[in-house]
Parts: structure tokens; sequence; C-alpha cells
């Protein structure tokens, strides 16, 4: 599973020229315009800081830009440029959207033996735990 989500991830890549993390972003952007960085890491299930660094590489390249609030000028939001919305229009869903989109099928009883399976595949690894980054970027 982990080799095919690689691969997925890194032919997103190749097609796009973003990575799948930062087409993820790229697509919540896409759904809902205008979203501040706190409200882009909730849709993304991933932290403020985390997010920050994959937002922070989507201005450089262009594909984002960040504007004051019209309604309060301290907020900072999110919204694609026009080379954005390009890349988005001919994207693929990404990897990170179809793993979301998957276990969202699950049922209750099926995430929880998940969950207990995986914990127990990381304890056995003897794996620290700890906060995760966005799924495939570096």
């Amino acid at each position: 599973m982990v080799g095919a989500l690689a691969r997925s991830a890194r032919s997103v890549e190749r097609r796009t020229g973003v990575t799948t993390a930062q087409l993820f972003v790229l697509r919540q952007l896409g759904e809902r315009g205008r979203l501040s960085l706190t409200e882009v890491a909730e849709r993304t299930l991933t932290r403020q800081s985390t997010v920050s660094v994959v937002v922070s590489r989507l201005v450089k390249q262009g594909l984002v830009r960040r504007v004051r609030a019209a309604d309060d000028r301290r907020r900072l939001e999110l919204s694609l440029t026009v080379a954005g919305r390009r890349v988005l229009a001919d994207a693929p869903e990404p990897t990170t959207g179809r793993l979301l989109n998957a276990l969202d099928q699950l049922t209750g009883a099926q995430l929880a033996a998940l969950r207990s399976g995986l914990d127990a595949l990381i304890g056995a690894l003897g794996l620290e735990r700890r906060s995760a980054s966005m799924l495939f970027e570096a």
C-alpha cells in the first residue's frame, strides 16, 4: 500500500509539477475560494506550522496569493492565482484526498480496527510517536 501510494504521489508530481501535499492544499482553496492559514490547516487535517511551509512554497511558485481580508486587516487570506487554477484544472485527485475519501468509506468498527492494528504495528516497530507532516511532503 505504501509503495502504491508513493508511486501515485510521484505520478501526480510529474504530471502537475507540484507535490501531492501542495495539490491537496490547492484543492482546498479551489473548493472554498479564500481561506485563512488556520482554515487550510483544519481542512487538510494538519497543524498550522506544517501547512504554512506548503503554502509558502505555493506562494513562491506563484500558485497561491496572500491578501489582507477586507473585513479584518489583521487576517491574511489565501487564494489561487490564475496559474494555480490552471494547475488544479489539469490535475487528478491528490493521493491525500483519495486516501481520506477511502477512509470515509470505512465503518466506525473498521476504523477502530485499523487504528488498533496500526498502533500495534508502530509499537512493534519501536517507532517514535510524533506529529506527522503532510502526506508525501518533504
